[in-house]
């Protein structure tokens, strides 16, 4: 729980650095005058919170508060109370299908999934189903004899959701914990693609219903992330997000516009390139994580 809280908060240093950069100008000022207002929709639309929620905080911040004086705090409260209402994580299920736009960071995903549910004590099987990338199995491969986890792959094979089923069907014949599919980047404007995921799903649940499916975000894309998720959805349900490059970007408010407007739970975040650098996503340290830097010492 400490160390999440702690790589959280380091996870977002560059967008918190920016949005306390604006926060600082506010000391000791009792309202808010048009420039303000002006300067803080400036950053917080920079750091990708997004149209609609900048309204809402602004709207929020104008108004005298009853609890406190201090910018920074109401930020925290108007926050939190804005995201307690939208839908939380739910528990994992046996098979986990990890899809994406190309360069979104699944693969390397899937391998700190499998790290992380062995940090748990959970045994997991990773399946190579991205047929048109080799140096996907390869990147597998190394990531699965470094960690130690079973791998499944099938180089002969171009048909991904045949990898998938022989994948799941092996994992459950010898009772893996979690089975966790990699799929292939594909654009949300490629109709056959997209199709293809569909296909692979409708495989995969003649073996089993207790799957989930993640998308993979790089939340250095900021609102285009919105519309991955949105094209992705016409498709097939997405079960969650993770939000991958968290630390190199300065854009890592989209977490909040993506549980406001599309109604999905965060899961995880991805702050560096180690395998325990995929951390669960907790409101309230990601929050903290936007605006208080005095927590980075303390933790």
């Amino acid at each position: 729980m400490f160390s999440i809280f702690k790589k959280t908060i380091q996870g977002l240093s560059k967008t918190r650095n920016k949005i306390k950069q604006t926060f600082n100008i506010l000391l000791g000022k009792k309202y808010l005058s048009k420039e303000d207002i002006e300067l803080l929709e400036e950053c917080l639309i920079q750091a990708d919170l997004g149209w609609e929620t900048t309204d809402k905080i602004i709207e929020e911040l104008k108004l005298p508060s009853k609890t406190t004086s201090d910018w920074e705090e109401r930020f925290n409260l108007i926050l939190n109370r804005l995201l307690n209402n939208t839908p939380k994580t739910d528990s994992f299920k046996k098979v986990i299908m990890v899809v994406g736009i190309n360069g979104t960071g699944k693969t390397t995903t899937s391998a700190k999934l499998a790290a992380w549910f062995k940090s748990k004590g959970k045994n997991s099987l990773l399946v190579a189903a991205d047929t048109y990338r080799a140096a996907a199995v390869e990147q597998l491969r190394e990531w699965s004899n470094k960690l130690n986890f079973h791998l499944i792959s099938n180089e002969k094979s171009s048909d991904p959701a045949s990898v998938a089923f022989d994948g799941v069907n092996s994992g459950i014949s010898k009772k893996f914990d979690k089975i966790i599919i990699d799929t292939a980047g594909r654009l949300h404007t490629s109709e056959n693609l997209m199709q293809e995921l569909v296909k692979i799903k409708k495989v995969v649940n003649k073996l089993s219903n207790d799957i989930q499916t993640f998308l993979t975000l790089d939340a250095n894309t900021g609102q285009n992330g919105l519309t991955q998720a949105r094209e992705f959805l016409k498709y097939i349900s997405i079960n969650g997000i993770i939000l991958t490059k968290m630390d190199g970007t300065a854009r890592g408010g989209i977490a909040i516009p993506i549980m406001l407007e599309l109604g999905l739970p965060v899961y995880f975040l991805g702050v560096g390139e180690k395998a325990e650098d995929l951390i669960p996503f907790e409101q309230d340290s990601y929050i903290k994580g936007l605006i208080y830097e005095k927590e980075l010492s303390e933790a």
